[in-house]
């Protein structure tokens, strides 16, 4: 995970890398013009660039059959088209796609490291508020202590906090992209986005 390097334990996990690999590149400034088409055309696939990139990780990973690559262009479709730049209610300093954070705290007899890398982060100065989104392709959502007491909700908070002093507040959500995750009418979202609460 550190090193960016695509699981090749089942296909899931491929499909998963694969994914996040294509958010990651459309949330860059200088794929604007890819991502446009992609949005206009309805599929990932419409951008000749992004289609050679998927058909290359994807043969090399063993899912690059038909049923499989469908998978990735309905779930990078489904992020894509979820507020992907933050600016439903208003528009972020600065969005960041895959902040990376190494992090040592040594404090009160407590010592601890960690390290990984957010999906995507918004940051809106005004408010001090940091908005956290990651992107799941899990077959299930999370459940129980997944919920309440999630540890990647938490070290995400505390990882923010510590690279932007500044921010007060921070909030996650993780959109599951292999179920409905798009805002109705009244700004809802569908049962696939999990709003953590705010640590």
């Amino acid at each position: 995970y550190i090193l960016k390097l695509p699981d090749k334990s089942n296909e899931g996990a491929s499909r998963g890398w694969i994914c996040h690999l294509i958010l990651e590149l459309l949330g860059e400034e200088k794929h604007q013009k890819n991502y446009k088409l992609i949005i206009d055309s309805g599929s990932i696939f419409a951008c000749r660039a992004i289609e050679k990139l998927v058909l290359y990780h994807a043969n090399k990973l063993d899912v690059g059959d038909e049923d499989n690559l469908k998978m990735m262009d309905e779930m990078t479709m489904s992020g894509l088209h979820y507020d992907f730049f933050g600016e439903d209610d208003k528009k972020p300093d600065a969005v960041i796609s895959e902040q990376y954070f190494d992090i040592e705290i040594s404090k009160d007899n407590i010592s601890f490291r960690m390290r990984g890398f957010i999906d995507k982060l918004f940051l809106y100065e005004d408010k001090s508020y940091a908005l956290i989104r990651d992107f799941k392709t899990n077959k299930q959502m999370f459940k129980g202590k997944e919920i309440t007491d999630n540890l990647q909700n938490l070290m995400y908070s505390m990882a923010v906090r510590h690279l932007f002093p500044e921010i007060k507040k921070t909030e996650s959500e993780f959109l599951f992209l292999k179920f409905d995750i798009q805002k109705d009418m009244f700004n809802n979202p569908g049962k696939g986005v999990l709003k953590m609460e705010s640590v």
